[in-house]
């Protein structure tokens, strides 16, 4: 039996304004986000404040920015590729070793 799954606009429309956010050097304020997203001010701001309170962005002033839930995240990310790296590199060794005698 095939199932199939739909999309969560909700999620998607995260997704996007999360992007915008990390793509800029700055903090951006609701508006520029709403602009470069096209979602009302007021889907972005329920979108920001839902967020911020899992500390995935963070209001400074009138703007916001990513946040520390969003770079542990990246911390995880990392430390697993590094891991993986770390076991195809022993892997790749003792194919080498093996291979050489």
């Amino acid at each position: 039996m095939s199932t199939s799954y739909r999309r969560i606009d909700a999620v998607i429309k995260t997704g996007h304004i999360l992007k915008y956010i990390g793509s800029n050097n700055k903090p951006v304020t609701a508006p520029a986000i709403a602009r470069a997203t096209g979602f009302p001010v007021g889907t972005v701001m329920c979108h920001l404040v839902s967020l911020a309170e899992h500390g995935f962005v963070r209001q400074l002033n009138d703007a916001w920015e990513l946040g520390m839930g969003m770079a542990l995240l990246w911390a995880r990310v990392k430390s697993n590729l590094e891991t993986q790296r770390d076991r195809i590199d022993r892997d790749l060794e003792s194919i080498s070793i093996q291979g050489g005698n």
